[in-house]
């Protein structure tokens, strides 16, 4: 149920990223960046989320890792979007 949940989550994130910044290409190159670092919390996030009890054991552990590969899919994609794309006045 949690990987679900984690999966929905980082591609949401993703999709809005994309989205939300079509029209213009400084924007788009800047969220992908943003997501690329923000993989860059996982030794941050895991402990956290071990000690509250959402996560338990190596499939709570591969779960985020999911989550995290994701995002960083999502922002290396965003980031040539960005790049290959042409700025609409």
């Amino acid at each position: 149920m949690i990987l679900a949940i984690f999966i929905i989550l980082a591609l949401a994130i993703v999709c809005l990223s994309l989205y939300l910044t079509t029209r213009n290409k400084k924007n788009r190159i800047i969220t992908g960046i943003v997501l690329i670092l923000s993989v860059l919390t996982y030794p941050l996030s895991l402990p956290l989320l071990h000690e509250t009890k959402v996560l338990q054991g190596l499939e709570g552990t591969a779960t985020l890792m999911l989550f995290y590969f994701i995002i960083l899919l999502g922002g290396i994609i965003t980031i040539i979007a960005g790049l290959f794309k042409n700025d609409i006045k």
